[in-house]
């Protein structure tokens, strides 16, 4: 069902007693459940009370309010609404690289994007409520992401953040050109930072001499790079080897941005580097994406105990967005703990996003964004039974036959 329509379910399943209260004013109390929490060790029988499209209460013996609707969730596991930090579901294929083109920060995946994207609709049935969604790796700069929320018809409410991150993607995009190596791709993107910069002084030599004359001619490429040398947005790079990670790292050093790396293939191979200058990674989805080796498989397990950020990606549509727990879940096999994995596409993905502020974990003042499963979340045999969003349930498996 689409996410439009899944947001208008009212009547109760089986189990949940729904309250005559209009849903949009809906106080709920989940309970009984296990309660994973994302920043705590789990909570046996379990509750969460949700008001106003807040949680405003976790605990172990919390009491129903007067007229709540109380979701029943005895026997099974709770856990915060998924973020998926790298997808590029939301806009048709031919909209998310301007190719020939090698650097475009000018471009805004915002302007690309079908808030109806069935895709969305998957994502909710895998307990995915918010994805950063953006531009591809065509070029070398592609553009600036966004972060969504997957459901809902209120447009101000799904929106996160508008800049969302800019895209980098390292290694040379055709051999007919330059940049056709890797020494010219780090040339090239060395460049268009100093022509930012050159950029940013002359605006402001303007604006501290009082504005008079002529103001310097404006350029949406140089205007969106400024965002990231300002600190207003980070960069979000597509890198695989780890000679590219370490040129991202003295771009970096140079020009003082913030980053996060994406894929992340062989950063393992340079974590200490990353760790001290608080680089976060989002990191390979362990599943069918490439064939890797079992170096590169034990890679977030490297990064994750050299003190790295992580957090885990499906890259959709390559990887159906739904399927994003089950990346993390395989992390676990290489040795990262059951509640690491699940920082992985909860609190960990909504830091590197800068919306975890709002989303990521079940805490008090957070969206109210849970997922309710019928066993543990890493388990391939486990299921969604229920999605709540902001509040209000947007998807319930007994009611789609799945």
């Amino acid at each position: 069902m689409h996410p439009v329509r899944l947001i208008l379910l009212l009547a109760a399943p089986i189990g949940v007693t729904q309250s005559a209260s209009a849903q949009s004013d809906e106080v709920i109390l989940v309970r009984g459940g296990t309660v994973h929490t994302a920043v705590g060790a789990p909570i046996a029988n379990g509750a969460v009370l949700l008001r106003g499209g807040k949680i405003a209460a976790v605990g172990a013996n919390l009491t129903a309010p007067a007229g709540a609707r109380i979701i029943e969730a005895a026997g099974k596991v709770v856990i915060p609404g998924m973020i998926d930090n790298h997808s590029h579901i939301g806009a048709r294929p031919t909209d998310l690289n301007d190719s020939p083109m090698l650097i475009g920060p000018q471009h805004r995946f915002i302007d690309a994007l079908d808030w109806n994207d069935p895709d969305f609709g998957d994502a909710v049935s895998g307990g995915v409520t918010t994805i950063v969604t953006g531009p591809g790796s065509g070029e070398n700069v592609s553009g600036m992401a966004t972060v969504i929320k997957t459901f809902g018809s209120d447009y101000t409410r799904r929106m996160l953040l508008e800049k969302g991150g800019m895209k980098f993607a390292m290694g040379a995009k055709g051999r007919a050109r330059y940049p056709a190596t890797t020494m010219g791709v780090a040339a090239n993107l060395r460049q268009y930072l100093i022509r930012t910069q050159e950029y940013i002084a002359g605006q402001k030599k303007w604006e501290d001499g009082g504005r008079t004359g002529n103001p310097p001619a404006r350029d949406l490429g140089y205007e969106g790079m400024s965002d990231v040398l300002e600190k207003r947005t980070y960069v979000r790079a597509h890198v695989h080897p780890a000679t590219d990670v370490m040129t991202l790292v003295r771009l970096k050093d140079e020009f003082g941005f913030d980053l996060t790396l994406h894929h992340s293939t062989e950063a393992y191979k340079v974590a200490p580097e990353l760790a001290k200058r608080g680089i976060s990674a989002v990191v390979l989805p362990l599943g069918p994406r490439i064939g890797v080796g079992e170096d590169a498989m034990a890679g977030p397990y490297i990064l994750w105990k050299a003190g790295v950020k992580i957090a885990m990606h499906t890259d959709a549509p390559v990887i159906n967005q739904k399927w994003l727990r089950l990346c993390a879940a395989l992390a676990m096999r290489y040795g990262i703990p059951d509640e690491e994995a699940l920082k992985m596409v909860t609190l960990n993905a909504a830091q590197i996003a800068r919306v975890g502020d709002r989303v990521g974990s079940i805490e008090v003042g957070k969206d109210a964004d849970l997922v309710i499963m019928d066993g543990p979340w890493y388990e391939p045999r486990s299921r969604v039974d229920l999605v709540i969003g902001d509040g209000q349930v947007v998807f319930e498996r007994a009611r789609e036959g799945r």
